[in-house]
C-alpha cells in the first residue's frame, strides 16, 4: 500500500523546485551568498561540493529555500545577455531562411527553467529551420568555451516527437556583423534529433574552440512542422580556460 501510494503522489503536481543561476560573493566552510539577477541570496550546499567566491553556480529554489547544486563549467561570467530571455528577446537576433514562417514566443510560464520566461520555437510552415543566436563576445583562436542551453519539445496528442535542435557556434569578422555573413564555418555544438516531451528536459552542451581571432554568437538552431514546439531556456558561454 505504501508503494503505490509513493507512485500515485509521483504523479500528482504540487510545489515544483525551478534553477536558478546567480554568482557567488561570499562563501564560507558552511553557508553561501549568491547574487541571483541582482538580489543576494543566503544558500546552503552539498557536502563536498567545491564551490568558492565568484563561481557561477546553479541553484534549486522551492519555498524560499536555496539549495547550491554546484559551479558551472567554465571561469569567469557567463557571456551571453539575457540567458534565460527574462526580458523577451533583447540581446538575441532572429535568422530565418527565405519562406520560413518561425515564429517566437517567450513566456512567461512555469515551464521556464530559469526564472519566469523562456523561448519558444515553433512554425505554420510543412518543415520550418530557424536560428535565433546571441550578442556577440570577443574571442581569440585557440579559446575554448564551454556552452550549454536546456530545451524540450511539446507536440499534439499523438504526435511523434520530430523536431531537432542543435546549438551553434557562430564565428565574425566585427562585432556588428549578423548571420550569415559569418567568417567561418559554423560550428555544431551539440545536437538532439527527435527532442522528446519533457520531463525530463534534454541538454545541449558541450566545449568549443574558436577556429578564428573575432567574435562569437551562439546559436540556437531548430527544425520542426506545426505539429510541436521548442523551448529553450538557460544559455551558458563560459571561457574554459
Amino acid at each position: 500500500m505504501n508503494q503505490l501510494r509513493t507512485l500515485v503522489l509521483d504523479r500528482e503536481d504540487g510545489p515544483r523546485a525551478r534553477i536558478r543561476t546567480g554568482t557567488v560573493t561570499a562563501a564560507s566552510p558552511n553557508s553561501l551568498t549568491v547574487d541571483v539577477a541582482g538580489t543576494s541570496i543566503p544558500a546552503s550546499f552539498l557536502r563536498g561540493a567545491d564551490i568558492v567566491e565568484g563561481d557561477l553556480v546553479a541553484l534549486l529554489e522551492q519555498g524560499g529555500s536555496w539549495l547550491a547544486l554546484g559551479a558551472i563549467a567554465g571561469v569567469g561570467p557567463n557571456e551571453l545577455l539575457n540567458p534565460s530571455f527574462e526580458d523577451g528577446l533583447t540581446g538575441w537576433t532572429v535568422y530565418q531562411a527565405a519562406g520560413v514562417t518561425a515564429a517566437l514566443v517567450p513566456g512567461p510560464t512555469t515551464l521556464a527553467v530559469d526564472g519566469d520566461f523562456y523561448l519558444e520555437v515553433q512554425t505554420t510552415d510543412a518543415t520550418a529551420t530557424s536560428i535565433v543566436y546571441s550578442n556577440s563576445f570577443p574571442v581569440i583562436a585557440g579559446q575554448e568555451y564551454s556552452v550549454s542551453a536546456y530545451t524540450w519539445g511539446t507536440y499534439e496528442p499523438g504526435v511523434t516527437p520530430d523536431a531537432d535542435a542543435e546549438l551553434l557556434g557562430l564565428w565574425f569578422a566585427n562585432s556588428t556583423d549578423l548571420y550569415p555573413t559569418t567568417s567561418s564555418p559554423d560550428t555544431v555544438i551539440a545536437s538532439i534529433a527527435n527532442v522528446p516531451f519533457r520531463p525530463p528536459l534534454s541538454t545541449l552542451s558541450g566545449t568549443v574552440t574558436a577556429p578564428v581571432t573575432g567574435y562569437m554568437r551562439v546559436g540556437l538552431r531548430s527544425v520542426l512542422s506545426p505539429a510541436g514546439t521548442l523551448g529553450y531556456d538557460l544559455v551558458v558561454a563560459r571561457e574554459v580556460t
